[in-house]
């Protein structure tokens, strides 16, 4: 995998200081994930739904790439998480080599051998047109006092669910996987990007530090639940501690701090996102169960939701 990476790198004629920065960068993504992330969820698909490792691995180098590129603009556009290494470079240079990582991974998926190559770019410009329009639907639901559960749900589907659905469609076509299998690995991957997505929306509610979900009014799971849930009086009791956080940060100290997370301890956000979690950890697992293949490939896709 670092071989094929470093071949892409080398054969672009990429100046050596962009090579360095898009090595230093794929270093410490893999600090913040498990080192190739989306290339082993890729390759574990492949190798479960029968296929080759090498014939999985371009596909697998295309991701890894894509979703560099995506975490990058995701930050860009939070404009929160200032500690990464993306964010420590002028705004213009961050969106430049993002841009770039995403062409890379364009390259990369043009070294899929033909039998395979219009499928898996038509799954990659797919995904990609899903998970930019979910980015788009939650910027656009800033401005809105609250949305429903539902449209929570539809739109991280579309936001993470795609991204994770691309990878694991991928890694079925090139493992030669069936039209059912490849749609049943396709609804895994949905589920998986969910439930990942429900992870990371209550740690990065209640981290004021370095996330600016609540300050920004972002509906994720926590807010959403909670303007669901909440009384009238508790309501106004939130919307006066994001008005304080967003107008005056200075003054938001550790008893505010105190003040919304007891708020979200004791109207039960905690717990509903932990169930929402095992739902789609369960559907996921479901879903292996129901899928015609060996015994070992099912094995090693349960250890993705464990």
């Amino acid at each position: 995998m670092q071989k094929k990476m470093k071949h892409l790198l080398s054969e672009s004629e990429l100046s050596i200081n962009v090579v360095t920065i898009i090595n230093n960068w794929l270093d410490y993504n893999y600090e913040i994930r498990k080192r190739f992330a989306w290339a082993q969820l890729t390759l574990t698909v492949c190798d479960s739904a029968g296929g080759n490792f090498e014939v999985g691995l371009q596909g697998a180098v295309a991701m890894e790439l894509y979703a560099l590129a995506a975490d990058i603009l995701d930050d860009i556009q939070d404009q929160d998480n200032n500690a990464l290494p993306w964010r420590k470079v002028p705004l213009g240079q961050a969106i430049n080599l993002a841009t770039c990582i995403l062409v890379l991974s364009y390259k990369a998926l043009s070294n899929i051998s033909s039998s395979h190559f219009e499928d898996v770019s038509n799954v990659f410009n797919q995904m990609g047109l899903q998970a930019c329009d979910g980015q788009f639907q939650e910027f656009s639901n800033d401005i809105k006092e609250s949305i429903s559960l539902k449209e929570y749900f539809s739109i991280i589907m579309k936001k993470s669910g795609s991204i994770t659905a691309g990878a694991c469609k991928i890694g079925a076509i090139l493992g030669n996987a069936d039209q059912t299998q490849i749609n049943q690995l396709e609804q895994f991957g949905i589920n998986l990007g969910v439930m990942s997505q429900i992870k990371n929306d209550l740690a990065d509610f209640l981290d004021l530090e370095t996330k600016n979900d609540f300050v920004s009014g972002r509906k994720t799971l926590p807010l959403v639940y909670l303007l669901e849930v909440l009384s009238k009086e508790k309501a106004e009791e939130l919307k006066s501690l994001s008005s304080l956080a967003k107008t005056s940060p200075d003054q938001f100290g550790s008893k505010e701090k105190e003040q919304l997370k007891k708020l979200v301890i004791n109207e039960g956000t905690i717990h509903y996102s932990l169930v929402m979690h095992e739902l789609y950890k369960q559907r996921a697992i479901e879903i292996i169960a129901g899928i015609s293949i060996t015994k070992k490939g099912k094995e090693k896709l349960i250890k993705l939701v464990r």
